[in-house]
């Protein structure tokens, strides 16, 4: 179960549809990342992973995620090259999404 879409991570890159076509595999992999990260923490809770989650939980796992994804695509992207790289911008994505993972998954539930 994927929590967020290509789109959704393309989005937060600010990339366009020819550079999200050549990013897709990339971005692929960086949301399946997410994905066990944020099924992770919900066992740390002692929760099941959030794959029925529907209504506002499932619009929140979808920020969650596409934050999530989008750091590890930065990140993944400043190990091969540094000029240009924003590692602020990918800590403050990670940052929020975790903080708000952590929470959701603490609750169990937003509402």
């Amino acid at each position: 179960m994927t929590y967020c879409t290509e789109t959704d991570v393309a989005i937060r890159l600010g990339l366009d549809s020819a550079q999200r076509t050549r990013a897709s595999s990339r971005i692929t992999s960086a949301i399946s990342r997410a994905v066990v990260y944020i099924n992770q923490e919900f066992r740390d809770y002692g929760r099941a992973a959030p794959t029925s989650a529907t209504g506002e939980d499932a619009a929140v796992l979808k920020e969650i995620c596409g934050d999530l994804s989008a750091s590890i695509y930065l990140e993944d992207d400043t190990a091969f090259h540094t000029s240009g790289s924003d590692p602020v911008r990918s800590n403050v994505l990670r940052q929020r999404a975790l903080e708000e993972l952590q929470r959701l998954a603490h609750l169990g539930s937003v509402n």
